[in-house]
């Protein structure tokens, strides 16, 4: 077995040591975040306006992570690095739940190493920086693979009570948590074990609570048409159909990125000492349990990607199973130089990113099309900030845009302000986030900001259009606005015809 020394000794890490590094790198992290420069990405914006109004579900997602925000902003404030605090202390809890998946599965020295996997691959020290749904998906996923490992092992039904819960917790968090039943499936086909408990009364009682846990997020679906499950089948329905060959190697080449290079070298080689005799890894029943738990969200989005585009962090649901087998079959192996390798590669990562976002603004890069590679997640402040200060000017009680960017990002940079921020009705979806519509009976006059300098278009829903010129921010990267004022609506606001080209 290879130590945290690095030596061959029969010596395994101790718990103490992976939660010293784990502990470590989040206070390392939260400190990062207070440096941190960059704005807050249009997405985080939007999760911190659902925290503003609480509820069972929300326009495009479940309502953990709102829930989430909220408590932040409670603790510590309304600050970037409050709102994105959560998101290290759960890498903390999920790092340390692989350690415990790694020693009930094989040792403390896999769990030692499962920890490390998971606290520095290169998808979790990018996502401990900003605040998202995969940060908690991946929790509850460590703790649902916890206790189903316990229950594999002949655990009691409080080991059922905890896999219910932590798989109803991770549907609030994201809907990818359903890639937990077809792992259950075919972990079974794998692993005698795995095939014994899918028969078994605690594994009908976890997901029984499993139900319950959901089903007020459910229940809020159906009351308002089904509106988070539309959008998030609308990612993969509503994108063109463009059959294509090249997509699949380009999503699972990106996955060398998302899991670190290591994880997921490691990960195609186990796959493929499943189907043949000739691979030089010998695969245990836990191997192949994790790969059961893998293979579903990587295989139903590589099969997506090649009909419709795909996201690189669609499949994070197979973060967890795939660091634990790196992991165990890497000690196995006394592959020394791949372990502190991939360990290596993240703490570097981690050090340039927060060297990066502490002096993002300052970075230019001239031989890249966009010289601060930051570029889309700076700038929201000064535009809001802009917008809203043109609003107090003029008078107008309510701003409006077309961009879900841009009224986002004027919600959190112009929060607790007297101007109402709305958002132009789309084609797709009426209303944004269901409160924030704008309608004829909005406060007049209104200022209307959007990226398209054409007010011929607004005139079919307004009698008067007022242009107000266009706006150009260069500080710290280059964003700008068209404004109109708005006044005398003709009757419904309707979907704007498409920007004309020039």
């Amino acid at each position: 077995m290879i130590s945290p020394s690095g030596s061959t000794a029969p010596q395994n890490p101790s718990f103490r040591l992976a939660a010293v590094i784990v502990l470590a790198l989040t206070i390392v992290r939260l400190v990062g975040l207070r440096l941190s420069t960059v704005d807050l990405f249009f997405d985080e914006s939007q999760y911190w306006a659902w925290s503003r109004e609480l509820a069972l579900g929300y326009f495009s997602k479940p309502p953990l992570l709102a829930w989430l925000i909220a408590a932040a902003e409670h603790l510590c404030g309304p600050s970037e690095a409050c709102i994105r605090a959560p998101a290290p202390l759960m890498n903390l809890a999920t790092s340390l739940l692989a350690y415990a998946i790694g020693c009930a599965l094989y040792d403390a020295c896999t769990g030692f190493w499962a920890a490390m996997l998971t606290a520095f691959g290169t998808g979790a020290v990018f996502s401990a920086r900003i605040i998202s749904t995969d940060v908690p998906l991946v929790l509850f996923w460590a703790l649902a693979l916890l206790a189903y490992v316990r229950l594999r092992q002949g655990a009691d039904w409080r080991w059922a009570i905890v896999l219910g819960i932590a798989l109803g917790a991770g549907l609030l968090a994201k809907y990818a948590m359903m890639y937990f039943l077809p792992g259950l499936v075919l972990a079974a086909l794998f692993d005698k074990q795995a095939r014994a408990l899918l028969g078994k009364p605690e594994l009908q009682l976890a997901l029984g609570l499993a139900v319950i846990t959901i089903s007020p997020n459910i229940l809020w679906n159906a009351a308002n048409g089904f509106l988070t499950f539309r959008h998030a089948g609308g990612n993969v329905v509503g994108e063109p159909i463009e059959p294509s060959l090249l997509r699949p190697l380009e999503f699972l080449a990106a996955q060398f990125a998302v899991f670190g290079p290591v994880v997921f070298g490691v990960a195609i080689a186990a796959t493929t000492a499943l189907f043949t005799q000739k691979s030089s890894i010998r695969l245990l029943p836990a191997d192949r349990v994790l790969l059961g738990f893998a293979v579903p969200p990587l295989v139903a989005v590589t099969v997506t990607a090649s009909v419709v585009h795909a996201y690189a962090n669609w499949a994070a649901a197979a973060f967890i199973p795939l660091a634990m087998l790196a992991a165990a079959i890497l000690v196995r192996r006394n592959s020394a130089i791949l372990l502190w390798g991939s360990f290596a590669l993240g703490l570097v990562t981690q050090i340039g990113l927060i060297g990066g976002d502490a002096f993002a603004t300052r970075i230019h890069l001239p031989l890249l099309s966009t010289p601060n590679p930051y570029y889309r997640t700076l700038g929201w402040n000064a535009y809001a900030r802009t917008v809203g200060q043109l609003a107090r000017k003029l008078g107008v009680a309510a701003i409006a845009s077309d961009i879900r960017a841009e009224v986002a990002s004027l919600l959190y940079y112009w929060r607790d302000q007297p101007e109402q921020i709305l958002a132009w009705p789309t084609d797709d979806l009426p209303a944004f986030d269901l409160t924030r519509a704008l309608t004829a009976a909005a406060p007049q006059p209104v200022l209307f900001v959007s990226e398209c300098p054409d007010g011929n278009r607004l005139e079919k829903f307004y009698a008067q259009v007022t242009p107000l010129g266009i706006f150009a921010l260069d500080d710290p990267v280059p964003r700008g606005f068209a404004a109109f004022k708005l006044e005398r609506p003709r009757g419904t606001i309707g979907p704007l015809a498409p920007c004309p080209r020039p």
